[in-house]
């Protein structure tokens, strides 16, 4: 082959080379890769003088209220706490009180997460506060039935929700039939027989 021909065979062979990898690499770029694998949702334990009651968080629309939440679980602030206001057919609360009705001491507040976060649907768990939307801290609640009337309306805060009960809701309605007594005007709504939180703890990483 004369040399000048050979140099033209030799570039042509080269762009189809190049060509051929440009198009390969196109391809690769366009294939979709799998996608990360998501992390599991924190779970928590509560076991109470009734049984077990395992919750979700939801640390994507309450991140604030999560991470405080599970600040109190990990130091142990909520062994010992009973609940201390159960009205059937509505809410169950703890987290505020011993059996001897002192109560324990939180720390700082933290910020409202309702508006644009989870509903007050039964089976949720949401924080506690004053009138303030901003003033919950440690206490919080058990919906026993869609309280809608708790939800965030009109960019108004409502009470935030922070977990979904996933098993244990027999306890928590166990719980909800306590027979209560009102002992002054702030504890209107006292179980008879106190139920207490034993304690606790994160679920193990699924």
């Amino acid at each position: 082959m004369q040399p000048a021909r050979f140099a033209q065979h030799f570039f042509y062979q080269n762009l189809v080379a190049c060509c051929l990898l440009i198009f390969c690499h196109s391809l690769w770029a366009e294939t979709p890769t799998s996608a990360a694998p998501t992390e599991p949702q924190p779970r928590i334990i509560i076991t109470t003088t009734l049984g077990d009651i395992e919750i979700e968080l939801a640390p994507e629309k309450a991140p604030l209220t999560v991470r405080n939440f599970l600040q109190y679980a990990d130091r142990h602030y909520y062994d010992g706490t009973i609940f201390h206001r159960v009205i059937q057919g509505f809410i169950i609360e703890t987290g505020g009180f011993d059996r001897k009705l002192n109560a324990f001491e939180p720390g700082q507040s933290v910020k409202n997460e309702s508006v644009g976060g989870l509903l007050n649907i039964k089976g949720s768990v949401a924080m506690a506060r004053s009138h303030d939307p901003d003033s919950a801290k440690a206490q919080f609640f058990f919906n026993l039935k869609n309280n809608r009337n708790f939800d965030a309306k009109y960019g108004n805060p409502g009470y935030t929700v922070f977990g979904q009960v996933i098993s244990g809701m027999e306890v928590v309605q166990s719980i909800a039939t306590s027979k209560v007594e009102k002992l002054n005007h702030q504890f209107v709504h006292k179980p008879l027989e106190d139920i207490q939180i034993i304690n606790i703890r994160r679920s193990p990483t699924r």
